[in-house]
């Protein structure tokens, strides 16, 4: 199932990433990118920065298959969506980062991070399930701000973020029942 999600977004992803042969269409169709999607990929960057490194985390830590399978994932997704939130910004000649700071749901602090780092075993398995869910389920809030946009590539990727977290939580709260 997992794999399905993983192609199908793929392709959402190679379809939506501009090529050179396209590439200036392509900015001119994110030219009506509101504020919302400004703020959102302003926001979500740094959100995908912090699960792709605490996917990192997992890959050099984590004995569990199922994980390392589940933190691959997350990496390569969350890195094709980050580069398409990045090419938003620059195409519509807008600052990688916010003005001021704002809070992000399901961000972790310094804190949890240094104190899954120094986690091993099913105790790092655990802690890494527990604080993934928070912070996936901090994206899907995050998402509103553009479930409703009136343009085609936000709409869309908010579409695909939601399916796949949602369901990345799903396979997440799954695997801690079974480390318990």
């Amino acid at each position: 199932m997992l794999k399905k999600i993983s192609i199908l977004l793929l392709a959402v992803g190679v379809i939506l990433i501009p090529n050179g042969a396209n590439a200036s269409t392509h900015a001119k169709s994110l030219q009506n990118l509101g504020m919302n999607e400004i703020m959102f990929a302003q926001m979500m960057i740094p959100h995908h920065e912090q699960a792709i490194s605490m996917s990192e985390t997992a890959l050099k830590k984590s004995r569990n298959q199922a994980i390392l399978k589940l933190s691959n994932q997350i990496k390569s997704l969350q890195g094709t969506e980050k580069s398409q939130l990045a090419y938003w910004l620059k195409a519509t000649d807008s600052s990688m980062t916010m003005d001021h700071d704002m809070q992000m749901s399901g961000m972790l602090t310094t804190k949890e991070l240094a104190s899954l780092k120094r986690l091993t075993g099913t105790q790092f398995d655990r802690t890494f399930l527990q604080l993934m869910i928070k912070h996936h389920q901090g994206a899907l809030e995050m998402v509103d701000l553009i479930s409703d946009s009136k343009n085609a590539e936000a709409k869309a990727l908010a579409k695909a973020i939601n399916s796949a977290q949602s369901k990345e939580i799903t396979s997440m709260k799954l695997l801690l029942k079974k480390l318990k």
